[in-house]
């Protein structure tokens, strides 16, 4: 998983962004209008998003509008959606717990239930 996208999506107007392009494609000002910041405002965070790879630009006559990489964004969901699948090696399964910081020196014991 790239911690960089992971940051550049904890910053919440970026968000705003990205759930007002999930419905369709707008142009800067018109984001700028909708989330009440200026246009270079909106502009750095799209170029943000873009250099991230999670939204792309097209031109339409004279304004350029934006649009959500849905493939990208599925594939970030995927990978973080990894993070709550259990590892069928972890000793963690079956109320085992690890006394050890890491898996070389694991002492795996059973919870004691209270």
């Amino acid at each position: 998983m790239d911690i960089d996208t992971m940051k550049v999506l904890c910053e919440p107007t970026r968000c705003q962004i990205l759930t007002l392009l999930s419905r369709k494609a707008y142009c800067v000002s018109a984001l700028a209008s909708l989330l009440g910041i200026s246009v270079p405002a909106a502009s750095q965070h799209l170029k943000v998003l873009r250099d991230a790879g999670l939204v792309f630009s097209q031109k339409y006559s004279y304004h350029t509008h934006y649009l959500l990489d849905k493939p990208r964004l599925a594939q970030i969901a995927q990978d973080i959606l990894k993070l709550t699948q259990e590892d069928p090696n972890s000793c963690h399964k079956n109320g085992f717990t690890c006394d050890a910081a890491d898996v070389v020196g694991c002492r795996a014991t059973k919870k004691e239930r209270t």
